[in-house]
């Protein structure tokens, strides 16, 4: 995309501003802490400032700024996990909650049911299943690990959180689906 001439930054920085506490609560969603959050919130709104010349102003400032913010938060985590030399955890997790999040948090409407909706999931999940994903996917536990643990071989581990990934994600979008009926 080329750079749009003459494009006014005060507009950018009212909307960069606008859209702040939603970014945040998206980035929150991603990463799980309110510290890392704000990092990437900061790094994110200095992205959107530093590439104000490539918006385009007919265009979604919610889904071009939610997708810098998205590949800030991927850039985190391959950091994070180099740093702790561990395997990036649950891509295909993380894309589906960002997925989720951008939706919701770009729309105000939806944004309260997903969120409660995600609660209501997550508590309907076994003690052991929720302590599984959390140990997978927030603490970063690697899966050998995990399948030593539970004297599991890693495939049986990965086949189990899958299993129960697709229950938190099909129980999500059946409430979703029962709260907008």
């Amino acid at each position: 995309m080329k750079p749009l001439k003459n494009h006014p930054s005060p507009e950018i920085e009212i909307l960069i501003e606008a859209h702040r506490p939603r970014l945040l609560a998206f980035l929150v969603s991603l990463t799980g802490s309110r510290a890392a959050a704000d990092d990437l919130a900061q790094e994110t709104c200095l992205v959107l400032w530093e590439k104000r010349e490539t918006f385009d102003p007919t265009g979604d400032f919610r889904a071009w700024a939610f997708r810098i913010a998205f590949l800030q938060t991927q850039n985190y985590r391959r950091k994070l996990a180099r740093q702790q030399s561990r395997e990036l955890p649950g891509d295909e997790l993380f894309d589906r909650i960002a997925a989720a999040a951008m939706e919701s948090y770009g729309q105000s409407d939806l944004e309260e049911a997903r969120h409660h909706a995600l609660l209501i999931c997550l508590k309907k999940l076994s003690e052991p299943h929720r302590d599984l994903l959390l140990r997978r996917y927030q603490d970063g536990t690697s899966l050998e690990h995990l399948s030593s643990e539970a004297n599991l071989n890693r495939n049986a581990m990965a086949q189990k959180l899958f299993r129960i990934k697709q229950t938190l994600v099909r129980c999500v979008e059946k409430q979703i689906g029962t709260a907008k009926l």
